[in-house]
């Protein structure tokens, strides 16, 4: 099968920057992204382990929701015959390895994700209802949106660009923009009988456009140089964010506390949203896919030796990530780490170990024939 290497290379960067996230969820002391006091603890260790994560947050699961897009939207297949070929990739995996995580917090006492004992009964809701496993979330996004893709299909197929392009003006809109607004006019202006909130009538929405987006975007003629602005871009706003928030926090009486709020309320929301970072993110690593060197070169080998494991790697590496993360915690102290010297070199090299790591698993699953089936198609 011929590789087409900028959508490996998403897919790569894309699993990369998932095992970062819960990487740095260890070392800052939590998952969420945006708390406020609860884990912060005023060290430039946790700064740096916070830039990580808010980047890696932000444009980690679009861009498996772009490619996804790009590679399924369009196509001219019947619904039923697209269910059926996809669905059995997806479904048997999930479930295979939603087992093998029950089964392991059963063995180490645990409870389910939601801190219900683990029963027949309550195994078995838990698979309905999401709380196997955190990162599991996206496998319930991940099938609501194939269960949408042929309708989708059909809609793009006979839409103009100029169609598509009011759309995804509409979805921009209705995801970034309405919701800033609605913001500063209860915030600022006091405004309370005026809501926007109609424009994010579903929660999937937000999905739907980056969906489409990525279907939109995959024929673009991008210069080559955008690949360098575009990450470039991305390096500073998942950098300025955080450290916006950090110096709100640990300087909250200085001369820079106005022009700081002013950044967080009324430039940050636009600027360094999810839907903003990922079109960036997108079009960057589309960019730097398309340079003929790449894939000669050893990074551009690993990506196409190892894109094809990435969902394999994404549904198992937590198994592997939580223990180890566990025991480093107790050695090295990583979960209260305040030198940001060694959280900048640890969070890379954990990454790295456990997407290699995983990586290694799901190869060595797929070389059994009864296995493969079950955990990695």
């Amino acid at each position: 099968m011929n590789r087409v290497l900028w959508i490996d290379l998403i897919r790569v960067v894309g699993a990369f920057l998932v095992i970062a996230i819960h990487v740095c969820g260890r070392v800052v002391g939590g998952y969420a992204v945006h708390d406020s006091d609860a884990d912060f603890s005023g060290t430039l260790g946790w700064l740096v382990a916070r830039c990580i994560q808010y980047l890696s947050s932000s444009v980690a699961v679009p861009l498996f929701i772009m490619v996804s897009g790009a590679l399924l939207l369009g196509r001219h297949e019947e619904a039923i015959l697209f269910y059926r070929k996809r669905f059995s990739k997806i479904l048997l995996p999930f479930f295979a390895w939603s087992c093998v995580f029950i089964f392991c917090l059963w063995i180490a006492g645990r409870s389910l994700n939601d801190g219900t004992p683990i029963t027949l009964f309550n195994a078995v809701g838990a698979l309905l209802s999401g709380n196997v496993s955190g990162h599991f979330w996206f496998m319930y996004l991940l099938i609501s949106l194939y269960m949408i893709a042929p309708f989708l299909s059909v809609f793009v197929r006979h839409a103009s660009k100029n169609m598509l392009t009011c759309f995804l003006v509409i979805w921009f809109c209705a995801t970034v923009i309405f919701p800033f607004c609605n913001n500063i006019a209860k915030t600022t202006l006091g405004i309370t009988d005026i809501y926007f909130h109609s424009f994010q009538f579903a929660f999937g929405f937000h999905w739907i456009g980056l969906f489409v987006a990525g279907y939109f975007l995959k024929d673009c003629l991008i210069p080559k140089w955008w690949a360098v602005i575009g990450i470039g871009i991305l390096f500073y706003l998942g950098m300025a964010v955080p450290i916006n928030m950090y110096l709100l926090k640990v300087y909250p009486d200085s001369s820079l506390t106005f022009p700081l709020v002013c950044m967080q309320k009324y430039l940050f929301p636009i600027i360094s949203h999810q839907a903003t970072l990922s079109l960036i993110a997108f079009l960057a690593l589309r960019s730097l896919g398309d340079i003929p060197s790449l894939e000669s070169s050893r990074l551009g080998r690993m990506v196409i030796h190892t894109a094809p494991l990435t969902f394999g790697i994404y549904l198992c590496h937590h198994i592997i990530l939580i223990p180890t993360m566990g025991v480093l915690d107790k050695i090295l102290g990583l979960g209260s780490c305040e030198s940001w010297i060694v959280v900048l070199c640890a969070v890379p090299t954990l990454t790295v170990f456990f997407y290699f790591t995983a990586a290694g698993l799901v190869y060595l699953i797929r070389q059994n024939q009864y296995l493969k089936f079950c955990f990695a198609p």
